[in-house]
């Protein structure tokens, strides 16, 4: 009998061994969670320590991060497995997301805002708000002392490290200027890199504007009067066959962003536009022309001008609040001109 209650207290002494064991390999999990930051960022890592003032965490790429916890809009506790499925979706990218990878000053890159992401956008002259409808589809309006408008961003990420969007911009005047014919750009890009360090391709074109008259080829004299110089007369036509001159743009932007500290990214956004000109015959119109000369054949010149705008400057984001900071300078050189100005802009992620 004593034999045996030995061994039941030996065999109790060992199952409350193996229990700690159990609770104390099962208390040693890691723990992994998600942060989402005010300023729209996302950080993931295994939760080391979490006290009133910060959040301690072991991230892949960082190591041992403190985050102060007033930056911290939320955090959710993420399963072992999502954990790793999480880190295959972003590898090759960076964990600490550039809040505002889809654009550079103005000009639009490959990658797309995620959904249910926004962003205002301001600088004073020009503001915008763009609004992720889908992880494909990007709308935005935009309003000036000038006008207002609206635009359209349909995007794909073709490889790992490869995103492509087409898309277009619309705008009208508030004083009915551009009715019957509001400026429109229509563009297509492709974006090489990471959200945090990139560089984009732009082609695009514009709406087409009249650009004065061409050749008369019909015409008849109305009337003559006497003009201010003497033994000269103004003479009158009514041309009714005669070539409408076209010119539309034609818009190569190549952009770049690198990021160069935790929350600043370097930024350049570089133009070519050609103003391609065209004409268009107009048979059975009525145009009044007034000269002194006769008309003659006006030698329509088939050569584009064109013009150059190069920018570069800083993206800053503010930890405190999330506002996003850009600030550079631009310029835009031209065949007989050229000038220089800062450029300074405010967004704020919503």
């Amino acid at each position: 009998m004593r034999h045996f209650f030995l061994l039941f207290i030996s065999v109790i002494i060992i199952d409350l061994g193996v229990a700690q064991t159990t609770i104390s390999s099962e208390s040693s999990a890691p723990s992994y969670v998600r942060l989402v930051m005010f300023d729209g960022t996302s950080r993931m890592g295994e939760m080391l320590e979490s006290t009133d003032s910060e959040v301690v965490i072991k991230t892949l790429q960082l190591g041992v991060v403190r985050i102060p916890k007033y930056l911290v809009k939320g955090m959710a506790t993420i399963a072992d497995r999502e954990y790793e499925l999480l880190m295959v979706a972003f590898e090759g990218r960076e964990l600490e997301l550039n809040p505002q990878s889809s654009r550079y000053f103005f000009a639009p890159s490959g990658f797309q805002m995620r959904r249910g992401d926004g962003y205002f956008q301001s600088n004073i002259a020009l503001n915008s708000v763009s609004y992720g409808v889908t992880e494909h589809i990007t709308i935005g309006g935009l309003i000036s002392f000038a006008g207002a408008g609206g635009q359209l961003k349909i995007g794909k990420q073709l490889s790992p490290n490869t995103h492509a969007s087409f898309g277009g911009i619309g705008f009208m005047d508030y004083n009915g200027n551009l009715v019957d014919r509001p400026i429109g750009l229509v563009f297509a890009n492709m974006t090489w890199g990471t959200e945090n360090r990139n560089i984009t391709f732009n082609i695009g074109t514009g709406t087409a504007f009249e650009d004065g008259v061409g050749d008369f080829y019909a015409y008849t004299t109305d009337s003559t009067e006497y003009s201010w110089m003497p033994g000269q007369y103004y003479y009158t036509f009514n041309v009714t066959e005669y070539d409408q001159e076209w010119v539309r743009p034609l818009l190569i932007n190549i952009s770049g962003m690198n990021r160069i500290s935790e929350n600043r990214w370097f930024i350049t956004e570089n133009y070519w536009v050609q103003n391609l000109r065209y004409t268009t015959r107009i048979t059975g119109g009525n145009l009044a022309v007034s000269s002194l000369p006769l008309p003659s054949n006006n030698d329509f010149n088939p050569q584009a001008d064109g013009f150059a705008i190069l920018s570069m400057g800083i993206r800053n984001l503010s930890p405190r609040n999330g506002w996003l900071w850009d600030y550079g300078m631009v310029g835009v050189i031209g065949d007989d001109f050229g000038f220089a100005a800062p450029w300074l802009s405010a967004t704020l992620a919503f």
